[in-house]
């Protein structure tokens, strides 16, 4: 009877987490390990870490340095999963996080708990299973930055860089394949004929996550506005830039920040018959840089860069009637591509919409427990923690 008890103990049901839809009850004196870690490479990551946190089988599972690149490539097949975070700057902490995880990118949501004794300000970006936070307060009266894994739970802080009096500021974050480096990019504006002496050495500083202090890369190119980037592309940072006025308003063009060099750099623009679109904004579309633009209001068009930084490779990849929903044409944002090869979009009025390009149809996704008042982000978990990712020493850790 102790046998069988002790055998019984070791049979995992994953059901036990209420997220789950998957019934899954495993005997791990019956299956070889490759089997069940292929299994459990299947399963939703929040089973996951409620097997992980539930069973001393499942923490062995877990910790198995196999299953995160095979629960990797699970989702590389899949949708994206989304990032919500709903900002109400009235509220402490102004900038609420959830989690999507159904295969369409809609249904319920569930609420992320913010690092340990933090409090969110802003959602910086993400890549690689990480996200880069913008948190109140910190070790000066100015916001700190930390690089988190919300499913694993742990975080890396970023010291805080050099800021100065009256000065403006907007951060990227990324990875470079070719490096093996997550960076953070601060750069600061002053505001127009504010400061008389400025000291372009302060404008633009960059953070290596693993070392210790931030470095001084001069001032940004005088046309990149001052926003975030919108789309990390084979390791570069990008931005749109007013580049000037047409006949039928501003001119625009691509720039990019290149994070092994650590360098600006002009990207060739879409060979539209009329850059000078009224709305014009950048995303990812399966890997390469996405350029989308309504056009006189008569058709909203969305570009693909092919091959990066090669105007040749710019492609129409979709082109559709702003007008489809009724009412005044509408401009979207590109979130990412879907599996069966169309792509979600928000529109102006916040809402996310797919689109299937084969059959022309638009469908309106319904989120539960949330209003539309968000900015969804792709992203794809990790289970490895931002301290084995980033390889840092135990006392960096947050």
């Amino acid at each position: 009877m102790d046998a069988e008890d002790g055998r019984e103990n070791e049979r995992v049901n994953l059901a036990d987490d209420p997220s789950s839809r998957e019934m899954v009850q495993i005997d791990l004196h019956l299956l070889p390990r490759e089997i069940l870690l292929e299994i459990l490479s299947r399963l939703p990551i929040t089973s996951l870490i409620h097997f992980k946190t539930t069973s001393h089988a499942g923490y062995d599972l877990i910790a198995d340095p196999r299953l995160p690149a095979m629960f990797r490539n699970r989702l590389s097949n899949s949708n994206p999963y989304l990032i919500l975070s709903k900002y109400d700057f009235l509220a402490l902490p102004p900038c609420q996080l959830y989690f999507v995880d159904s295969e369409d990118c809609s249904g319920r949501v569930t609420k992320m708990d913010p690092p340990r004794h933090s409090e969110v300000n802003n959602l910086v970006g993400s890549c690689n299973g990480l996200l880069c936070l913008s948190i109140i307060g910190g070790s000066s009266e100015s916001d700190s930055l930390l690089i988190y894994n919300p499913f694993v739970g742990d975080a890396v802080r970023v010291p805080p860089a050099n800021r100065f009096p009256n000065q403006s500021e907007v951060f990227g974050f990324g990875f470079h394949p070719r490096t093996g480096e997550f960076k953070v990019v601060r750069i600061g504006w002053y505001p127009a004929l504010e400061v008389e002496e400025v000291d372009d050495e302060s404008m633009v500083q960059v953070f290596t996550v693993g070392t210790t202090e931030w470095r001084k890369k001069g001032a940004p190119p005088p046309q990149l506005r001052d926003e975030p980037p919108e789309a990390l592309v084979e390791g570069s940072l990008h931005w749109v830039t007013d580049v000037g006025m047409g006949g039928a308003g501003i001119i625009f063009g691509i720039i990019s920040f290149e994070l092994a060099d650590e360098v600006f750099q002009e990207i060739p623009h879409p060979p539209c018959q009329r850059f000078e679109s009224r709305h014009y904004t950048l995303s990812v579309l399966n890997g390469c840089l996405s350029a989308a633009t309504l056009v006189d209001d008569l058709h909203f068009d969305i570009w693909v860069m092919k091959q990066h930084r090669v105007k040749e490779s710019w492609v129409k990849q979709f082109s559709f009637d702003p007008y489809f929903l009724g009412g005044p044409p509408r401009f979207y944002t590109v979130i990412c591509a879907l599996k069966n090869g169309g792509i979600l979009l928000q529109s102006e009025d916040r809402s996310l919409v797919s689109y299937d390009p084969v059959e022309n149809r638009f469908k309106t996704l319904q989120i539960s427990g949330l209003s539309y008042w968000f900015r969804p982000l792709p992203f794809l978990p990790s289970l490895l923690s931002a301290k084995a990712t980033m390889n840092l020493q135990l006392s960096t850790l947050y």
